[in-house]
C-alpha cells in the first residue's frame, strides 16, 4: 500500500474525527465487522487518535505540518500492516527528522523521532530520552491510547538499559502508574476497536508481570469494561483466557512440583480451568485466530495432559498462520525434558520446522532454538564450549540459516547470528564468506566489541591461510 497523507484520507471521508474527546461521549454500538471492515476501522481509529489528534491538540506548524502528519499517517498503516515493509520504518525516521529540523517540538512526534531513529544513541540515552517525552506526553491532551504507549516504551526502555541497582524506583512507580491510568481510560472509549484495546492491555500486563500485585491491579481495573464494551468480541475473551494463565503461575509459585501445597496447587487448577472456558469460548466466536489456538496450547502444558491434545491446537495455529514462529516455539518448549519430551524431540521437530514446505517466515529457526536451548540447560558444563563444533550440530544450524534465508532473502540482520556460530562452530570458511553480508557493522557488541571482532576476522582468515 501506498502512504497516503492525512488530508486526502479526510477529502475520501475516511471519517478523521476533528475533536477527539467529543466522539468518545458517544457509544457506538458493536457490530461484528468483516476482518476487511474491522481493518479499515482499526485504520481510521488510528488516524484519529494520531493526526487528528495532532491537528487538533498538537504543536502543529507550517513548517512542519506536512512532514508530522505524513509521518503519523505511515505509523497509523503500520499499526495494520498496510505499509511497505522495507522501507516504512526509514519513512518515519526522515519525515520525523525534518519536522524536528523545521522546528518541531510536538511530543507525538519526537516520540517516534526516538522510536524510528536516524541515528543510534546507548540505551540509557534512550531511556532517558523516553521519560522526558512521556512527562511532557502526560500533560498534553492527546487521547489516553498514545500517552499510554510512551509510559509502556519508557518503562520497558528503563528496565532494559538500568541493572536493577541503578533503576530509580520513583520514577518506574510514575510511570506504571500512567500506563495504568491511561490503559483503564483507554478501555472505557467505546469508539475504539476491540482488537487495539486487546493489543494495549496484553502489552501492559505482560509489563507488569514482574509483580503479581501490579498485574492483579492492573487486570481487575480493566476486565469489567472488556467485558462491558466488548462482550461479543474474541479478543476480549482471549485477553481473560491469557490472564487466567498468569493466575495459574502466580497461584502455583515458581517452586519444585513437590514444594507446592495443596492450596496452590487448587489456586492453579482453578485458574487454568478459566483459562480454558474463556479461550474454548473465544475460539466458538473466531476459529480463526491463531493466538486462541496458541494460548490453548499453554494451556496444555499446564494442565498435563496427552500430547495430542496439544498437537491438535498446534496443527490448528498452523493451519491460519503457517508462519507461526510463536506456535512452534510453545511446541518447542512443551518438548523438553522437563516437561513431555525430550532432547531427541526438540531436534526432531525442529528439523521438520526445517523441511517442512509448508511453513514460512522464522520457523526454521526452530532448529536453531533447539540447540541452543539444550546446549544452555541440557549439557554438562564441562560439554558446552565445544557443543557447536560438533559435525551433526553444525549441520543442524547450517540447514536451518540456510532455509531461514531462502524464505526471507532480505532480512540480512540474521547474518550476525549465521556468523557468530560459523566462528564458534570453526567454520572458517562459512565465517569468511559470512563477513561480507555484514556490510558495516553497527552493532559490534554481538561479537563481543570491535576489538573482539576484528580478533575473530583476523583469526578465520589465518586459518583459511593455513589451510
Amino acid at each position: 500500500m501506498r502512504f497516503v497523507n492525512a488530508k486526502v484520507l479526510v477529502a475520501l471521508g475516511l471519517g478523521l474525527c476533528v475533536c477527539f474527546v467529543t466522539a468518545c461521549h458517544h457509544k457506538i454500538p458493536h457490530v461484528k465487522l468483516s476482518r476487511a471492515a474491522a481493518k479499515q476501522s482499526r485504520l481510521d481509529w488510528n488516524l484519529k487518535t494520531l493526526v487528528g489528534a495532532y491537528e487538533e491538540y498538537g504543536n502543529t506548524g507550517d513548517r512542519w505540518d506536512e512532514a508530522a502528519t505524513n509521518a503519523l499517517t505511515i505509523f497509523a498503516q503500520s499499526r495494520v500492516d498496510e505499509v511497505d515493509e522495507d522501507s516504512w520504518q526509514n519513512n518515519i525516521a526522515t519525515n520525523c527528522d525534518a519536522a524536528l529540523k523545521a522546528g518541531c517540538d510536538d511530543p507525538m512526534i519526537r516520540y517516534l523521532h526516538l522510536r524510528f531513529p536516524m541515528t543510534q544513541i546507548t540505551a540509557k540515552e534512550y531511556a532517558d530520552k523516553l521519560c522526558k517525552v512521556e512527562a511532557e506526553m502526560q500533560q498534553s491532551s492527546y487521547p489516553p491510547v498514545r500517552k499510554f504507549y510512551l509510559s509502556l516504551r519508557a518503562l520497558e526502555q528503563v528496565y532494559a538499559a538500568y541493572p536493577r541497582n541503578e533503576i530509580d524506583r520513583q520514577l518506574t512507580g510514575e510511570l506504571a502508574n500512567n500506563l495504568l491510568e491511561n490503559l483503564v481510560n483507554m478501555a472505557s472509549d467505546t469508539n475504539a476497536p476491540g482488537e487495539e484495546i486487546y493489543q494495549a492491555s496484553d502489552q501492559g500486563l505482560k509489563q507488569l508481570k514482574g509483580s503479581k500485585d501490579w498485574y492483579e491491579r492492573c487486570y481487575t481495573q480493566i476486565e469489567p469494561a472488556l467485558a462491558a464494551n466488548w462482550p461479543d468480541d474474541a479478543v476480549t475473551w482471549l485477553l481473560k483466557g491469557e490472564a487466567e494463565i498468569d493466575r495459574a503461575w502466580f497461584a502455583r509459585g515458581g517452586g519444585y512440583a513437590n514444594t507446592v501445597k495443596d492450596e496452590q496447587w487448587k489456586g492453579f487448577e482453578d485458574h487454568l480451568a478459566a483459562a480454558e472456558e474463556s479461550l474454548n469460548h473465544a475460539w466458538k466466536v473466531d476459529p480463526q485466530d491463531e493466538r486462541i489456538a496458541r494460548q490453548m496450547m499453554v494451556v496444555e502444558l499446564g494442565k498435563g495432559g496427552k500430547r495430542e491434545d496439544m498437537e491438535v491446537w498446534f496443527a490448528r495455529a498452523m493451519a491460519i498462520k503457517p508462519d507461526n514462529y510463536d506456535a512452534c516455539y510453545s511446541k518447542l518448549y512443551y518438548l523438553e525434558p522437563k516437561w513431555y519430551g525430550s532432547k531427541e524431540d526438540m531436534l526432531e521437530f525442529g528439523r521438520e520446522c526445517v523441511q517442512n514446505t509448508n511453513w514460512a517466515g522464522h520457523v526454521p529457526l526452530i532448529l536453531l532454538d533447539a540447540h541452543r536451548t539444550i546446549q544452555h540447560s541440557y549439557t554438562d558444563d564441562t560439554e558446552k564450549e565445544d557443543y557447536w563444533k560438533k559435525p551433526d550440530v553444525w549441520a543442524d544450524l547450517q540447514a536451518a540459516f540456510d532455509r531461514f534465508f531462502e524464505l526471507n532473502p532480505t532480512t540480512t540482520g540474521w547474518y550476525y547470528d549465521y556468523a557468530w556460530y560459523a566462528y564458534h562452530a570453526e567454520q572458517w570458511d562459512k565465517f569468511n564468506e559470512l563477513v561480507p553480508k555484514l556490510g558495516k557493522v553497527v552493532d559490534y557488541s554481538y561479537f563481543g566489541g570491535e576489538e573482539e571482532f576484528n580478533k575473530m576476522v583476523a583469526m578465520a582468515k589465518e586459518h583459511a591461510k593455513v589451510k
